[in-house]
């Protein structure tokens, strides 16, 4: 969600500037927030066009191929498809360097990822810092020698037919130098819009089937996380449209509806894109 977040505020930062060139000043300033990309078109529809300077913009495209963000380095997103209704921003407030919605913004977000790129991004630095951080111990094990004694490595994750995937990572046992595969199939399948729901999973260790109730400790554990009605404790309602797996690749389709009091929008430094470069590029003045 803090993608959506991160283009409505450097969207936003170009209204005050009006003119024919908003959609260039918009895009100018996206890839200035961005990593890179491999293709990006912005278009902004305003009637009438005088609308963008009192801070609304009536409706907004995004469409952007080969997307890497400067959050997730090493994550290449295959394509983005953004549409915005109207968004409507206090613009004496974004003046002066805050973001603020006089009323709610819907968007509808459609996401492609391949499963090349994500075992890319599986391989950074970054994924290993994260599970270098975890610390876990096997049943029966105790102590802080046995929890600093595992870890994982090397993950990959391949697209199956009928939206399933399978995940494979490799169990470190730091004290016998040895590595123990762990595969993780399963499916996932969409409930009232915000929950994914694991079907059929399983989790084999070193080609052996897992114990049923480990099995279902993992599938208890998983479900308590993957809905998106966590989100909305920060004033975001978010739905999913569409989740599919094919010809390995993962296609989502999400809306979202983003409250005026969401903290995820205090985050974006609306100074930064609103005071920017790429309008000097295009002859409009720098603010103070």
């Amino acid at each position: 969600m803090e993608l959506i977040t991160i283009i409505l505020s450097t969207l936003l930062g170009v209204v005050g500037t009006g003119g024919v060139v908003v959609d260039t000043l918009a895009e100018a300033a996206l890839r200035d927030q961005i990593a890179g990309a491999e293709s990006l078109q912005v278009r902004i529809d305003n009637v009438p066009n005088y609308q963008l300077i009192n801070g609304r913009i009536e409706k907004t495209r995004i469409a952007a191929r080969g997307i890497e963000t400067r959050q997730l380095p090493g994550l290449r997103i295959d394509s983005i498809d953004l549409e915005t209704d109207a968004v409507d921003v206090d613009l004496a407030r974004l003046q002066q360097g805050e973001l603020v919605l006089d009323e709610p913004a819907q968007v509808a977000l459609r996401l492609r990822l391949k499963a090349s790129d994500l075992n890319v991004f599986l391989q950074s630095p970054l994924v290993q810092g994260w599970l270098d951080s975890l610390q876990f111990s096997l049943p029966g094990a105790g102590g802080d020698r046995e929890q600093n004694r595992y870890g994982l490595a090397n993950p990959s994750l391949e697209f199956l037919e009928g939206d399933r995937f399978r995940i494979v990572v490799d169990l470190e046992d730091r004290v016998a130098d040895e590595n123990i595969a762990i595969a993780v199939d399963l499916g996932l399948r969409v409930l009232n819009g915000h929950r994914l729901a694991l079907v059929d999973p399983k989790i084999t260790v070193d080609g052996e089937d897992t114990p049923p109730q480990l099995l279902e400790s993992f599938v208890q554990g998983a479900q308590e996380r993957l809905t998106l009605r966590l989100l909305e404790e920060s004033g975001i309602t978010a739905r999913i449209l569409n989740f599919k797996v094919r010809d390995n690749e993962l296609d989502i389709a999400i809306f979202a509806r983003i409250e005026p009091t969401s903290p995820f929008l205090t985050r974006q430094n609306a100074t930064a894109s609103f005071r920017s470069c790429p309008p000097c590029a295009l002859g409009w003045p720098r603010l103070p």
